[in-house]
C-alpha cells in the first residue's frame, strides 16, 4: 500500500481518485489529553499515560490543529474545520470540560478563502487570531469584538509572504513570529523563517540568518513554543516521507536578533491511538494537551463532491 500511495502522488487525477475511492480520503481528528501530558513523557524518557479522548467531525469534514485558550476560567479549543464540499476551512471553536469533553462546535471565523492554524492568543488583556492564510499571501491579525464568534481584521502583518502556520512568541521584550515560506508559491515544508518585532502593530522585520532551519523533518511549526523544566520547546512537523507524520520538539538553544540553534530532543507520532497514521499540532491549557491525529475513511456518498487533484 504505501508503493501504492507513493505513486499517486504523482499520478493522474483519475488515477488519485480510483485510490480513494478504495481506501478513503485523509480524516484529521482532535485528541484531548487530561493526563500528564505525552510531551512530558518524551522528553523524559517515562512512559506515557496518556488518557486521549478522540472528537471526530460530523461527515463530510475533518477537524484539525487545535488551539486552546483560557477565557473566564473556561477552555475552549479552536480548530480547522475543513469542508469537503467546499474545499475549504472555517475556524471553529468549542468550550473544553476539564476531562476533555467538547461542549457545542460553533463558527468562529470565516472567510471566502480557506483557514487554517487558529493561532489564538491574548496580548494585552486583548484577545487576537493569526490564522494560517497561506493562499492569501500574507499573514493577517485578527481582533476579538465579542467571544468566541466576532472577529475583525485588526491588520496585516505581513504581505506578500507565504507563511504556514504562523507561530507567535514573545520573550526578551519582543515578538517573535515563526513559520516555514515558500519563496516559489508552493506550500513547502522544508524552510523555517523568523520575523521579529517590538510590538504587534510592527514593523517586522526578517530574521538576517532566515532561513533558521532548513530541513523538512523539523521545520515548519506544530504549535505553540512552551517551557520545560527552564527549556524552552518548539514543536515542529516531521513532513518526511508525507505531512503531518509526527510532532519533533526542539529545545531553543539561542534566540536574539543575531542567530538562532535549536536542538532535536523527542518525538510525538500519535502511535498510542488506533489507526493514526500521524500527528500535527500539539498545544496545552489549563492541565489539558490538545493534539490532531489523522486516519482513512470513504466519505458518505451524499456527502462527496467530484474529487479534486
Amino acid at each position: 500500500m504505501d508503493i501504492l500511495r507513493s505513486l499517486t502522488r504523482y499520478s493522474p487525477r483519475p488515477v488519485k481518485k480510483v485510490y480513494r475511492r478504495l481506501f478513503g480520503d485523509e480524516q484529521w481528528f482532535l485528541a484531548v489529553n487530561a493526563a500528564p501530558p505525552l510531551a512530558d513523557s518524551v522528553i523524559t524518557g517515562r512512559p506515557p499515560a496518556a488518557r486521549l479522548k478522540v472528537h471526530h467531525a460530523p461527515p463530510g469534514r475533518f477537524w484539525a490543529d487545535p488551539f486552546p485558550i483560557a477565557v473566564d476560567g473556561k477552555v475552549w479549543v479552536f480548530f480547522e474545520d475543513y469542508s469537503f464540499a467546499s474545499k475549504k476551512a472555517v475556524i471553529s471553536c468549542a468550550p473544553v470540560s476539564a476531562d476533555g469533553e467538547l461542549g457545542e462546535v460553533a463558527t468562529a471565523l470565516e472567510c471566502p478563502y480557506h483557514l487554517s492554524y487558529p493561532f489564538v492568543f491574548e496580548h494585552r488583556g486583548q484577545l487576537y487570531l493569526i490564522p494560517d492564510t497561506w493562499d492569501e499571501n500574507r499573514v493577517d491579525l485578527w481582533r476579538c469584538r465579542r467571544f468566541p464568534d466576532d472577529w475583525t481584521r485588526e491588520r496585516t502583518l505581513l504581505d506578500g509572504v507565504s507563511m504556514s502556520d504562523p507561530t507567535l512568541h514573545r520573550q526578551d521584550g519582543k515578538l517573535w513570529l515563526f513559520g516555514t515560506v515558500s519563496e516559489a508559491r508552493s506550500r513547502a515544508n522544508d524552510d523555517l523563517h523568523i520575523y521579529m518585532a517590538d510590538a504587534l502593530e510592527g514593523a517586522w522585520r526578517p530574521h538576517p540568518a532566515n532561513p533558521v532551519v532548513s530541513d523538512r523533518r523539523r521545520a515548519r511549526p506544530a504549535g505553540r513554543l512552551f517551557f520545560r523544566d527552564g527549556s524552552l520547546i518548539r514543536p515542529a512537523q516531521d513532513c518526511s516521507g508525507g505531512y503531518g507524520r509526527a510532532v519533533v520538539l526542539n529545545r531553543v538553544d539561542e534566540l536574539n536578533e543575531r542567530a538562532y540553534a535549536e536542538t532535536l530532543i523527542g518525538r510525538i507520532d500519535g502511535s498510542g491511538l488506533p489507526g493514526n497514521r500521524g500527528t500535527h499540532t500539539v498545544n496545552y491549557a489549563r492541565g489539558l494537551e490538545f493534539l490532531d491525529g489523522r486516519t482513512r475513511a470513504r466519505r458518505e456518498r451524499d456527502q462527496s463532491p467530484e474529487e479534486g487533484g
